[in-house]
């Protein structure tokens, strides 16, 4: 049976990665307790890239745990929130 983990929500913003700044909503903080899940996305929750993210049709993504593995982030440093 499956069972959720975790709900994480963030919000775009800019940080400096490969010599320049870019906008990423990449870092995601956990909800404690219900969040909301709307048309778009949860509450709390955004996307920098609305051309590959977010959306009526992929407003929640759903991770195995199995495939999930936070060392393969594509960002360094990613599974902490920048400065």
């Amino acid at each position: 049976m499956p069972k959720l983990l975790s709900v994480k929500v963030g919000l775009p913003r800019e940080t400096a990665g490969q010599g320049k700044v870019v906008r990423t909503a990449l870092w995601k903080r956990p909800v404690s307790g219900r969040v909301l899940s709307r048309r778009l996305n949860l509450d709390g929750d955004g996307q920098a890239d609305l051309k590959g993210h977010g959306g009526e049709r992929r407003a929640v993504m759903v991770y195995q745990l199995e495939a999930y593995q936070p060392t393969s982030l594509p960002v360094s440093g990613a599974r902490t929130w920048p400065k």
